[in-house]
């Protein structure tokens, strides 16, 4: 563990150095750092469609194109739909042509066949094509890019929980909060977000499958083509649960495991017996035609040696995908503050990550926006690309995809519905409510709320990510900042070139708590302007 967790940057003696963006660039390429400097990162990634899609007639035209019209699709829709369709109406493939012939140049060496089975005939990618294009016409192209509606959200369905997690961001209990959203006001809210063309929805809790309601939901998320997930701890799936998940619409199920050792999950989800039901749950996603799972791990200083084997395990089990959360102290989660990783544990873990996704054995996603930094510098061009927190893709044209999509989509390209309707920035601030969809429309709070610009602009950044020339990449990931500062705009103290930062909030904790001490074996730790409470034994 030791040499995992080694400074990136040695000098004589065995001290270190903090490091910069600037000269994490300098080294360049997928080489280790202590091998010496390499070439020069290149981060002017372009695409000649940029320099049409920032054109005032092109951005009229995409207007035009993913217009709402009342009782019919919008033209994107049909132009894809008649794509080579010969079974198509003639006056559509005659009315579009000029179109098709553009999409004839544009898919190069991709077949007819490929393209409609990836686009044209892929409900949630054609919802997400319109909700760019309406984006793209309203506010130009923009780094990153600014949208009308988000790309997706989390839905913290229910505050149910049959666990009692130590680290739970929800804060969830037994029962369901006395304001919850009833299954009348929860479908009117799906009508608003597909009016808006979000194109993927993931369903959270607390355990939302619990609900009763998640399955009506479910469908009505299917009858508008939307790409549904499903966020669960998996002691409750069941063959059957599996199966009505399936017809649902559900597409994709997250289980969450903390460890591959049973006690140690067990401990974390404060009962016995969980590690074999989520085992046992996983099993049935696995089995079920039409699913496909994910484990999702909450990475801290109590699991921090056990990723690799946790990849292991999700290969073994048949998971297509593993997805990293930073731990973030909101939530129960703050009485474990003293458990998140330093700076250069999360980069050792990134690069890590980074190694698995590039060899293709599993699929990767994180919500550490860092990861996106990660895959530019230590992966070949043609590599794989983390684009969101979401998705990936490969090769340079990700890389220009990334510019715009990439890094902290908190408040931008995603947001949190709660369980009472308040819609957040992240499932990480729930402090920070934008709006309630009981006084105010879905489409007016996401366009209209105080952290609209500061989420959507990064120049508006402080500490190192205001300088970062990773910035378009990455940003920092918002929620960290305002958990340890109190500020949704200050640096990420998590990242490795604002270690400095974290060291100096280490050494304020230390402060306090040596001097502030409470009777009942706690201690007052200041973050700046954030206070929490935590275990002294911790």
């Amino acid at each position: 563990m030791t040499d995992r967790v080694r400074p990136l940057v040695e000098l004589a003696g065995g001290s270190h150095a903090y490091v910069s963006s600037a000269s994490y660039a300098a080294c360049g390429g997928p080489g280790d750092w202590r091998t010496g400097p390499g070439q020069a990162i290149d981060l002017s990634f372009h695409h000649p469609v940029e320099d049409w899609l920032g054109r005032y007639a092109v951005r009229r035209l995409l207007g035009w194109l993913a217009r709402a019209r009342p009782r019919r699709k919008t033209v994107i829709e049909e132009v894809l739909a008649s794509y080579g369709d010969p079974g198509a109406p003639l006056a559509q493939r005659l009315k579009y042509w000029p179109l098709h012939r553009f999409m004839d140049y544009m898919r190069g060496s991709v077949s007819i066949d490929t393209f409609r089975e990836r686009v044209s005939e892929h409900a949630a990618t054609v919802r997400g094509l319109v909700a760019t294009a309406r984006s793209v016409a309203e506010f130009g192209l923009t780094v990153p890019q600014r949208f009308s509606a988000p790309l997706f959200a989390v839905w913290n369905f229910t505050n149910r929980c049959n666990l009692r997690c130590r680290h739970c961001y929800q804060d969830s209990d037994a029962r369901a909060l006395s304001d919850e959203l009833t299954l009348a006001e929860k479908l009117d809210l799906l009508d608003q977000i597909a009016g808006q063309y979000v194109p993927m929805m993931a369903f959270a809790g607390g355990e939302p499958t619990i609900s009763p309601d998640l399955l009506p939901v479910l469908r009505r998320c299917k009858f508008y083509g939307m790409h549904t997930s499903v966020a669960t701890n998996g002691t409750l799936l069941t063959p059957r649960l599996a199966a009505e998940l399936a017809d649902a619409g559900a597409r994709y199920i997250e289980v969450s495991l903390d460890s591959v050792r049973a006690e140690r999950h067990d401990a974390f989800r404060g009962q016995p017996g969980m590690w074999e039901r989520t085992v046992r749950g996983m099993r049935c996603v696995v089995q079920q035609p039409g699913l496909r799972l994910g484990i999702a791990m909450c990475v801290h200083r109590g699991n921090f040696d056990e990723l690799e084997d946790m990849l292991r395990f999700a290969v073994d089990i048949g998971a297509s995908c593993v997805a990293h959360f930073n731990f973030i102290p909101v939530g129960r989660g703050t009485g474990m503050a003293d458990g998140d990783l330093t700076p250069r544990q999360r980069e050792w873990l990134l690069r890590t990550l980074n190694e698995w996704m590039q060899s293709g054995r599993i699929g990767v996603i994180s919500t550490a926006p860092q990861l996106g930094r990660v895959c530019l510098v230590h992966s070949a061009q043609d590599g794989r690309q983390s684009c969101s927190h979401a998705g990936s893709g490969r090769g340079w044209k990700a890389r220009v995809v990334a510019k715009y999509l990439g890094g902290c989509g908190a408040g931008r390209t995603y947001v949190c519905i709660e369980p009472n309707g308040d819609i957040t920035p992240c499932v990480y601030m729930p402090q920070r409510v934008l709006g309630n969809i009981r006084r105010r429309r879905f489409a007016e709070i996401f366009r209209n709320n105080e952290f609209r610009d500061l989420l959507c602009d990064r120049s508006k950044l402080t500490h190192h990510c205001g300088e970062c020339r990773f910035k378009n990449f990455c940003g920092g990931c918002r929620a960290r900042a305002d958990s340890y500062f109190g500020v949704v705009t200050a640096g990420d103290p998590g990242c490795l070139f604002n270690e400095r930062h974290w060291d100096e909030l280490i050494r304020q904790r230390d402060t306090v708590e040596a001097t502030s001490a409470g009777p009942q074996g706690t201690a007052v730790r200041g973050y700046d302007g954030c206070t929490t409470t935590v275990p002294a034994s911790t």
